[in-house]
């Protein structure tokens, strides 16, 4: 009588799995791959993927770190599958408690006095980038397993930044002399900030196509936004008609289908808008960091403040997450005492004791 024992006698048994449920192998590439190809190949995959070109550059940033980084002190290591957990960690730590701040701005430097040791918020935007990469040489198989799998982002302390307040803004308002173009461009860009909380880089790219007039609402194309989403961002009456004024009054000048021009007609910049908001900051005489970011979260805090519900507040501000949203609303305590007058109950409970009486 035959047992089954001896019906699989001679029969190879499987234990370890050599192929995924799709029946593809993830036996890992034969051979060694360089630290330049490997990111090669990366950006390639990215670009097929039709990353965003801010983030394709950012990527080249944040690799040129490592790389510098590994030259110095690692110089022995050169290829990809020779970077271990362990060596990862070690630049965390450099990063850390290292690192010279802003090193490659002198002026800065000096002013910080040489200190040592990046912010969490920077070394988690390398240790992000890192597991980008690295899950990309994962599933094309160049390395079996990721060396910054394990590895965690470094803990942040939330401060509550002091966002500007109205009679900042008022002061803003008054220091572009609105006789000269350039300026008065300036001015109806700081009421369109103020107005839609919209992100320095949409404003960059603002088109005059982008305006429906007659609905007095921006409708942003989802290759204008950070999330790749399309949205629309109602405006008030008066911006509308300054942004009217100065297309009419650009246009007389200038042939260009952006809003936001220089006096040679040319697109302004992110980079160009933020030099022109801090230097009014500066005669403001403001000492908070101003940038267009701060009017995006003064819209925030003050149209919640305002009795805008968090909901609509998420889609104007186009956060795909409404924690992000929630972090945007940062109230100090004379903002929640106001609140607290305003609504607490005890003002109903207090109205029918008297009427009791």
């Amino acid at each position: 009588m035959e047992t089954g024992t001896e019906r699989r006698k001679g029969k190879r048994i499987v234990i370890q799995r050599g192929t995924t449920a799709l029946g593809e192998n993830i036996t890992p590439r034969e051979g060694q791959t360089s630290i330049q190809d490997a990111f090669d190949v990366f950006v390639s995959i990215k670009e097929a993927e039709n990353v965003k070109p801010r983030t394709k550059s950012e990527y080249y940033i944040q690799y040129r770190y490592f790389v510098e980084w590994l030259e110095e002190y690692h110089p022995e290591v050169v290829q990809v599958q020779d970077i271990s957990t362990s060596l990862i960690r070690t630049y965390i730590n450099h990063l850390a408690y290292e690192k010279e701040k802003n090193e490659r701005i002198p002026q800065r430097n000096e002013k910080l006095n040489h200190q040592k040791g990046l912010s969490p918020y920077t070394i988690n935007i390398r240790i992000r980038f890192l597991k980008c990469w690295f899950n990309v040489l994962v599933k094309e198989k160049y390395v079996l397993d990721s060396p910054v799998k394990n590895v965690k982002l470094m803990k942040v302390d939330i401060d509550m930044k002091d966002p500007l307040t109205e009679d900042e803004i008022r002061s803003l308002l008054q220091q572009p002399n609105q006789r000269q173009y350039a300026q008065y461009r300036d001015y109806v860009m700081m009421m369109l900030f103020i107005d839609s909380g919209m992100r320095v880089q949409e404003v960059s790219a603002f088109d005059v196509e982008d305006i429906d007039i007659n609905t007095r609402c921006v409708h942003l194309p989802a290759s204008k936004n950070k999330n790749r989403k399309s949205r629309v961002i109602p405006l008030s009456v008066e911006v509308i008609r300054l942004l009217h004024d100065l297309i009419t009054e650009s246009r007389q000048h200038f042939d260009s289908k952006a809003i936001f021009v220089s006096n040679f007609g040319e697109r302004l910049t992110p980079d160009g808008i933020r030099t022109n908001i801090k230097k009014y900051a500066r005669r403001a005489g403001l000492r908070k960091t101003v940038s267009p970011h701060a009017f995006r979260r003064f819209y925030a805090k003050y149209s919640a403040l305002n009795g805008m519900d968090l909901f609509s507040l998420q889609r104007i501000l186009g956060h795909a997450d409404i924690t992000t949203t929630r972090r945007y609303i940062q109230l100090n305590s004379e903002d929640l005492i106001q609140q607290h007058n305003q609504y607490t109950p005890l003002t109903n409970v207090l109205k029918r004791t008297k009427r009791v009486k």
